[in-house]
């Protein structure tokens, strides 16, 4: 008898995060792009049994921010997915590039003598590319976004709540959270780096995913990077789901 699984859609940073890492430009007129790279996939199920089944994902981005006040931006992404997965030693693999998403993030400044925070609302919407529609795109959606970010010379925080419904999916709702530290920083030439830990929770009609990891943000003038690795805490769903297993995200973003 062959062994059914079900693996569901794991969207999470693609939502959460807005190029360049949530944090630039911070200018009127800037512009910047971004180059992202995230995995994520296992053989075992939630319940961490074996099966004759494995899905594995990699997805490559591409996104990009235009500030026209810095109160007020557009944001695109564009991934392009690579998936294999076999069941009982049948493998299959698909390539394609995904849906575009574009967002409208409106932020609320306040500046302090020594941090800056800011409160945040981001519209945004899911435009399929082509006819063709899979378990990763060719859905139209809409989502909104409710966010809170401070930082200091020694600290960072960050928290996004947001949520999404689609056409012909049911809606999803997460939590990001990120709380670090700002150990390094050279005014002189703008370099340093945040080191920070991640909270990513999301919740849909079939499962409830909590995933947590360190993070690390390097930068140098208009040069930022991410390094992300998290684990799975939390994950409810059929008895015969995979596990999304580990989930690593590293990306590149430049600024002008």
């Amino acid at each position: 008898m062959k062994n059914k699984f079900y693996f569901y859609l794991f969207p999470c940073i693609l939502f959460a995060h807005q190029p360049v890492m949530d944090m630039a430009p911070r200018w009127s007129g800037g512009y910047g792009f971004q180059i992202r790279y995230e995995s994520f996939g296992s053989d075992k199920t939630i319940l961490d049994k074996d099966l004759s089944s494995t899905y594995y994902q990699e997805t490559y981005w591409l996104e990009g921010v235009y500030t026209w006040h810095r109160s007020r931006r557009i944001t695109f992404k564009i991934p392009y997915n690579s998936v294999e997965n076999s069941t009982d030693d049948i493998v299959s693999s698909h390539h394609s590039v995904g849906d575009l998403i574009l967002a409208l993030p409106l932020k609320k400044y306040s500046n302090f003598k020594r941090s800056t925070q800011n409160f945040g609302f981001t519209p945004q919407i899911r435009i399929p590319f082509g006819e063709q529609k899979t378990h990763l795109d060719g859905l139209y959606g809409a989502g909104v976004s409710l966010s809170y970010s401070a930082e200091s010379f020694r600290y960072y925080q960050m928290y996004d709540l947001y949520a999404w419904t689609y056409n012909d999916r049911d809606p999803m709702m997460g939590l990001d959270v990120n709380l670090g530290i700002h150990p390094i920083h050279n005014n002189a030439t703008n370099t340093g780096l945040f080191i920070m830990w991640d909270l990513t929770s999301k919740w849909d009609e079939a499962s409830t995913v909590i995933q947590t990891g360190p993070v690390l943000v390097p930068y140098k003038h208009k040069i930022m990077a991410r390094f992300e690795v998290k684990f799975p805490i939390v994950e409810n769903g059929n008895d015969t789901q995979l596990s999304k297993g580990i989930f690593i995200n590293t990306g590149i973003g430049f600024v002008f």
